[in-house]
């Protein structure tokens, strides 16, 4: 009887690379993070059913609410109007001809007076009586303050001056004239379209809410 010699082979096991083994590890610690969080989140709305019943029976009249008030509020947007007074400083330019003629700066007896001492010199032609000749000759003569000319005025003066304006401009503008019209044109729509289809399932109320007014 022969004797055999069996040779047993090693198992041999698959290496796995440290990359694979830290996912490995990453995934189970995830899913184990995962369950924690839900038994907590399961465990608190156990404990808190009443409040979590009367959260769900409150959501559709809450979501009703500010969605009515929503579309309330981009309605009013829509005929707003800007309404404001500006305070105005400035000071006005002005050119114009004045004209001034007599009924503008006569007396009564439409005479002129004068204020201090005018000067004057002419030319003058004198001629001797008798047939004595012609003298040509200039005259100095100074007219006195105090003295009544009868003059005849009638010109235009050009007048170029500003004058100083102070007051309050009242402003009204309508925005939908204003570059936001289209897009609050814009906005209704959208949020018509975000209302429309969940308007009947819920209990949309008749008048809507105003957040501003104190409750």
């Amino acid at each position: 009887m022969s004797s055999e010699t069996t040779t047993q082979t090693p198992k041999r096991y698959a290496r796995i690379a440290p990359l694979y083994k830290a996912m490995i590890w990453t995934s189970f610690i995830m899913n184990a993070v995962l369950l924690v969080v839900l038994g907590v989140v399961i465990g608190i709305l156990v404990m808190n059913q009443r409040q979590v019943a009367q959260l769900a029976d409150s959501l559709p009249a809450f979501a009703a609410n500010n969605l009515a008030e929503l579309q309330d509020v981009v309605n009013h947007l829509e005929t707003a109007t800007i309404v404001y007074t500006v305070p105005l400083s400035t000071r006005l330019p002005i050119e114009l001809d004045v004209p001034i003629n007599r009924a503008t700066i006569m007396t009564e007896r439409n005479v002129v007076i004068l204020t201090e001492p005018v000067s004057l010199q002419a030319p003058a032609q004198i001629t001797f009586p008798g047939g004595g000749g012609n003298l040509n000759a200039s005259v100095a003569i100074v007219l006195p303050a105090g003295l009544e000319l009868p003059v005849d005025l009638n010109m235009n003066v050009k007048l170029v001056t500003s004058i100083p304006v102070e007051l309050n401009v009242p402003v009204n503008i309508p925005l939908v004239e204003t570059e936001l019209g289209p897009q609050f044109t814009r906005l209704s729509a959208i949020v018509d379209r975000l209302v429309a289809p969940v308007a009947p399932l819920l209990p949309m109320p008749e008048t809507p809410p105003d957040s501003s007014k104190p409750q």
